[in-house]
């Protein structure tokens, strides 16, 4: 039995001092590179698309600049970009800082009345509608562009609307339209939501045959609010 136990005991030893040297060498190699695990990673190929956070900008005129779209259009991040008496050239001479530094994501045009105005012809002014709509695609491709109709006008109600004529914004607004057909835009046509029988700026919706009025704007923002989802 002694003998038996010392044969065990000498066993244990062998066993324990062989472990202990394999350890050894198993960390000698881990430190110096000899023994390493490999790690093998897929990554699904995902398409990158550039996306501009929302941001909608309404360009123009007085129509636009008394526009209180922060009351009409609550909690959306509307932008309003419209200063009044503006008039085609004076937007294309200022795109910088009245479209590109805002970075928009939607953007509603309503310009042309003050070029009526004064008096330029409505090929000039459909021309330059068309050129600030170029121009915003060139320099800002990710913006959603909406074209609104110039809205009519009611000379009955006071002088402010001057040569002005239903006629003529009519004829504009039809080139515009079929300028947005071609060319795949978005044409909001407010002129048929806010005349009379006449055809006329209703005068419930207008302070001077020309501005509108709350009630004006409300119709407007009805009909904008669609495109703003």
């Amino acid at each position: 039995m002694a003998k038996q136990g010392i044969r065990i005991r000498k066993s244990l030893y062998i066993v324990l001092c062989i472990g202990t040297v394999l350890s050894l060498i198993l960390c000698i190699g881990i430190a110096f590179g000899f023994f390493t695990k490999e790690k093998i990673v897929t990554k699904e190929v995902e398409k990158e698309v550039q996306v501009v956070p929302d941001n909608y900008l309404f360009l123009g005129d007085s129509l636009t600049d008394y526009f209180d779209l922060e009351s009409y259009f609550p909690n959306q991040p509307v932008v309003n970009s419209g200063i009044a008496g503006n008039t085609t050239d004076q937007i294309l001479s200022s795109m910088k800082t009245r479209v590109y530094d805002y970075n928009p994501s939607k953007i509603f045009l309503l310009i042309g009345t003050n070029d009526l105005r004064d008096g330029k012809s409505q090929e000039a002014i459909v021309q330059n509608i068309e050129k600030i709509i170029e121009e915003i695609q060139i320099n800002r491709k990710q913006a959603e562009i909406f074209v609104e109709s110039l809205y009519p006008v009611n000379a009955s109600v006071s002088s402010a609307v001057g040569i002005r004529s239903n006629a003529t914004i009519q004829n504009i607004n039809a080139q515009l339209q079929e300028y947005c057909n071609e060319k795949d835009l978005t044409y909001i046509d407010l002129y048929a939501k806010l005349q009379d029988e006449q055809g006329n700026l209703q005068t419930q919706y207008t302070v001077d045959g020309l501005h509108l009025n709350d009630a004006g704007y409300q119709v407007v923002a009805k009909v904008l609010q669609e495109y703003l989802k």
